[in-house]
């Protein structure tokens, strides 16, 4: 399965609340103002955290090589009566440099080994002015739920969500530090969401439940459960951290 494949099958999912992964976003941003502010997804697939910053004032620029991630992008935008910039690109053909506030992306640069692994953090790196701001979320490697159910569906053919190869706080921490980044605090998330991935073989079988975890609303207890809290820096499925452009 494609990734165009994948976003056409979410087509018309409801991004009505607020999701869970946004709320560890905000947890990550740690109260910066998105008014005003200049910000870029790099693999924007649905878009959405970025379409909750543009909510909150944000000018947001969204990249991805999916024609149907822009138009399921575009979709959602003229829903909520949003504006953004959309742009078709692999990301490794960017020619942004020292633009933006605000670079992010959620599940993308563990797609990539050396030579591409340090490449496309730089890239998000040089995308930012100097004192703006780069955040990534990428898979933990030290999630054993996630790397458990991602092995058993790699063997038994279902996986589809293409190479991954899940970053250790260490190594996360480097890249950015090479890159030209200021880290801050890494935190982790989805400590109990992680379990379900020792279901992951079943759940990649039935579009709805990945409809449902993409969607899934973000509930004050839940949150407090999955995000920020010892557990899920320890052995969250993912991390993620802020870091400030010297």
């Amino acid at each position: 399965m494609t990734w165009s494949e994948i976003w056409k099958g979410i087509e018309g999912i409801d991004f009505s609340r607020e999701t869970y992964i946004w709320r560890f976003y905000e947890m990550l941003l740690n109260g910066f103002d998105l008014k005003g502010k200049t910000v870029l997804e790099f693999g924007c697939g649905t878009g959405i955290n970025s379409i909750f910053m543009a909510m909150r004032g944000a000018k947001v620029t969204f990249v991805d090589n999916s024609r149907q991630a822009l138009r399921l992008v575009k979709k959602t935008l003229d829903k909520f009566g949003l504006e953004g910039e959309l742009v078709r690109m692999d990301v490794f053909d960017s020619d942004f440099r020292n633009r933006f506030d605000l670079v992010h992306s959620e599940g993308l640069v563990e797609h990539f080994l050396y030579p591409k692994r340090q490449e496309i953090v730089d890239i998000h790196a040089n995308a930012a002015r100097k004192g703006g701001n780069v955040l990534l979320i990428i898979p933990h490697s030290n999630c054993p739920p996630y790397r458990l159910g991602k092995f058993i569906a790699e063997k038994t053919g279902v996986w589809i969500y293409g190479k991954e190869y899940p970053y250790t706080k260490n190594e996360l921490v480097r890249r950015m530090k090479i890159a030209g980044l200021k880290p801050g605090n890494v935190l982790g998330g989805e400590f109990l969401f992680s379990l379900f991935w020792l279901f992951t073989p079943i759940a990649l079988r039935s579009r709805r439940m990945i409809r449902k975890g993409i969607a899934n609303p973000a509930r004050p207890w839940w949150v407090r459960l999955n995000y920020g809290n010892w557990f899920a820096n320890r052995w969250g499925r993912v991390i993620g951290c802020l870091g400030k452009k010297l």
